[in-house]
């Protein structure tokens, strides 16, 4: 057998895109940097309102992770335990949360907990007088817990998957069950994930933008990126919003790289395969626990979703929306982006695998790690810091819509690339273990590899991440909020007018189209891959 060296050639494609991702970070970082002067920071930091805007973004992702991690366990455990009708179809729902437009999901939460909402109709309906108070930090919460419960209860799960089946039968015979059970047992294995998991929390509610917008309220209920949005577009202060960018920039690379130091990837010599495991009955107080949490988590995720449906097929607007020219232009425009943007951040994503794979090979592991990290960059700095130092950058440059639509394709494909990443990593790696020596010995390279041996084990994993990054493409808010404009548009900015100007049945039929869209991308996701996978993201 030949042995194979590493060659500038089997570098080249992933060392290509790093370069570009670089210079495009670099140049957003820098055009920040030079429009952030001394006497921009010394006013922020004197400013009141400013602290005050610090703390709530702080408060408010403080509470959000606190409360999805703590019902996020109580979940996870229940739905371990427990065996019921429809369990199957539960956690489907929580996969179809992760790939749902965040304004669909609002827009769903409103029309429950709105002033019109069911549950105000529900109060009506019993005689009491007291009214729910969505917007404001009580929307905040309720909105970050719909999309974040469901990542929260599914990474939980898996980790109880993990505790091998051997222990739970020492634990057995030893009479350890129920709470020591749990105290013993599970909750070590569960402290493994639960700084990871809660920093990964943190930084999603963070740099929340769209909840915030559209349920904030107003000056009271403002976060670093809302105020970053605001002073651009209503004040037109670069400067302010220039040294707001780079004050979120900070932030959320300290939180990125907490991220990174309490994740913890464990292993055991003792097999974990547990093919017809059945957990044991638990005790009355679990049990009651059990189902309170599942009646809980059932009706507050699916409700919303409910609500849209009816909505959208009871709306005196169906029919006539399809004769608005400004929901074909935006389907248009986002049926154009979505596949684009999922082809950009699939050929980085690929690029970069192939060479950290081939310097894992020949024992480059820390070289190859940070060449993965680079296209998980955008965690650290939020699309909407990377759209603002790109609006410095080209705001003297006469915009056309070809423009704007390669800027906004680009800022979604950066946006889906740590998704990509992660779920075409392992078998991008496992194919390197299985298949190179054979390879070498028979000479195969290149584009005959990939066609004759790569492909074979790559085509499902490589659809469903496509077909990932295409859902997050499509319902994606941040870049095309900066940069749309009347004539060139998108599916959630359309529904973002909408819900503004209060022409809620126009936005029902909105909300719909996009509900079906991305029901449809998650089926063929479910009918690809696993999708439980991108939730150890």
């Amino acid at each position: 057998m030949i042995k194979s060296r590493l060659s500038l050639s089997d570098c080249l494609p992933g060392l290509a895109v790093v370069g570009v991702l670089l210079l495009f970070y670099a140049n957003s970082l820098w055009q920040l940097l030079q429009h952030s002067l001394p006497d921009t920071w010394q006013a922020l930091f004197k400013d009141p309102y400013f602290w005050h805007i610090l703390k709530f973004s702080l408060w408010q992702a403080l509470l959000s992770a606190l409360l999805s991690v703590v019902i996020g366990l109580f979940t996870a455990h229940a739905l371990f335990y427990r065996s019921f009708y429809g369990k199957r179809w539960l956690l489907k729902i929580f996969s179809l949360t992760f790939v749902l437009p965040v304004l669909v999901a609002v827009f769903g939460l409103i029309g429950i907990y709105g002033l019109s909402g069911w549950l105000t109709s529900l109060l009506d309906w019993l005689n009491i007088g007291w009214r729910p108070n969505f917007y404001g930090l009580n929307g905040i919460l309720i909105a970050h817990l719909f999309f974040n419960l469901p990542l929260a209860g599914k990474i939980f799960l898996q980790t109880l998957h993990s505790i091998p089946h051997q222990q739970r039968q020492l634990a057995a015979q030893l009479n350890i069950r129920n709470g020591n059970f749990f105290r013993l047992i599970e909750f070590p294995y569960l402290c493994q994930q639960l700084a990871a998991v809660f920093c990964l929390i943190f930084m999603l509610c963070f740099t929340s933008f769209a909840i915030v917008l559209t349920l904030g309220g107003g000056p009271k209920y403002t976060t670093l990126e809302v105020a970053i949005f605001q002073a651009i577009t209503f004040d037109f202060d670069l400067g302010k919003a220039a040294t707001l960018a780079l004050i979120q920039f900070g932030l959320c690379f300290i939180l990125f790289q907490g991220k990174i130091y309490f994740t913890r990837h464990t292993t055991t010599t003792v097999s974990k395969r547990q093919p017809d495991y059945q957990p044991p009955r638990l005790n009355r107080t679990f049990r009651i626990i059990h189902t309170i949490t599942l009646l809980f988590v059932a009706l507050f995720v699916g409700l919303p979703l409910l609500n849209i449906l009816y909505s959208g097929l009871s709306s005196p607007a169906l029919w006539q929306m399809w004769q608005n020219p400004m929901l074909w232009q935006a389907m248009a425009y986002s049926l154009t982006l979505a596949p684009l943007a999922a082809l950009l951040a699939l050929v980085m994503s690929i690029a970069l695998l192939l060479t950290a794979r081939r310097l894992r090979w020949h024992h480059y592991r820390k070289t190859a790690d940070n060449l993965l990290n680079s296209g998980m960059m955008i965690l650290a700095i939020p699309t909407l810091v990377l759209a603002i130092g790109l609006f410095l950058l080209l705001q003297n440059v006469g915009f056309s819509t070809l423009h704007l639509f390669v800027i906004v394709a680009l800022c979604n494909a950066l946006i889906a690339m740590p998704f990509v990443l992660r779920i075409l990593a392992t078998p991008f790696q496992n194919n390197m273990q299985y298949y190179e020596k054979l390879c070498q010995s028979l000479g195969i390279r290149g584009w005959t590899r990939w066609r004759v041996i790569e492909w074979q084990q790559l085509r499902r994993p490589v659809r469903s991440a496509y077909a990932y990054a295409f859902a997050l493409s499509l319902g994606d808010f941040t870049a095309i909020a900066l940069f749309g404009n009347q004539d060139f548009s998108s599916l959630p900015r359309l529904l973002y007018q909408q819900l503004g100007h209060y022409h809620s049945q126009e936005a029902d039929v909105t909300a719909l189209i996009l509900l079906l869209l991305c029901a449809l991308i998650f089926l063929l996701i479910e009918k690809n891959y696993d999708s439980s996978q991108s939730s150890e993201l």
